[in-house]
């Protein structure tokens, strides 16, 4: 899985790593992941408190430098009406083996939100910048809001164990006409650790924060959660 998900970054956690060699040798790989999180935060916004998910996403290897990957996910607030359901596709292209370019499109529905879904367009980079560095940007279209949104995001990945590695990903985000927000968004950052008990079975505890900067009037966010994963 590439986290996905450059989504408001879905399958994050269950990137790469521990699963290279598996989806190098196989033109198909699908995955599933259930989790469960303290908050659900998209973007800087707090959508949810006490949520499950459910994710499904299919890479499909078109050639040698392209990928294809299509998903689908549901969350559900425990305690409180809030529910998202959201399907993508992504397409992306390496021009070597450090860096990777490509697109997405997404529909999400929301129930009960402070953001409209609607359909998203989406740009992206990632560089490679060791085998333990990668910087990500992302631009993203969200027609359901009229706004645009703006991520560059650094991470650090490190193997613990021949089973086990560790991910530390911090990020600044700007936005324009994104539900009256204008200018810096957020400055976010996720820790999370990922215990492979076989080649298909993983599980990633995680945790996180939004630190807001453009909006002063909402407060800085913590957060925390599980995600268990299964490759096909």
């Amino acid at each position: 899985m590439k986290y996905s998900v450059g989504f408001g970054g879905i399958f994050c956690a269950c990137s790469s790593m521990a699963f290279a060699e598996v989806d190098s040798e196989i033109p198909l790989g699908i995955e599933a992941v259930t989790g469960l999180r303290t908050d659900y935060i998209h973007r800087g916004f707090q959508l949810a408190e006490s949520a499950l998910d459910f994710q499904l996403e299919a890479e499909i290897t078109l050639s040698d430098n392209n990928s294809l990957f299509l998903g689908f996910a549901h969350l559900s607030e425990s305690d409180g009406d809030f529910n998202e359901t959201w399907s993508y596709f992504e397409l992306a292209h390496s021009f070597n083996k450090n860096f990777t370019g490509g697109a997405s499109f997404t529909y999400r529905d929301r129930d009960e939100s402070i953001l409209q879904g609607g359909f998203d367009l989406g740009l992206f980079t990632s560089y490679s910048i060791s085998d333990v560095w990668r910087w990500r940007n992302e631009l993203n279209f969200d027609l359901g809001v009229d706004g645009i949104y703006l991520n560059s995001e650094l991470e650090w990945s490190q193997i613990i164990s021949e089973k086990s590695f560790v991910t530390i990903k911090a990020g600044l985000s700007w936005v324009s006409e994104y539900l009256e927000r204008d200018g810096l968004n957020d400055f976010h950052t996720r820790l999370t650790y990922t215990y492979a008990i076989s080649d298909q079975v993983s599980f990633t505890p995680f945790i996180g924060s939004s630190i807001q900067i453009e909006d002063k009037d909402n407060h800085d966010l913590l957060y925390g959660g599980l995600w268990f994963e299964v490759i096909f």
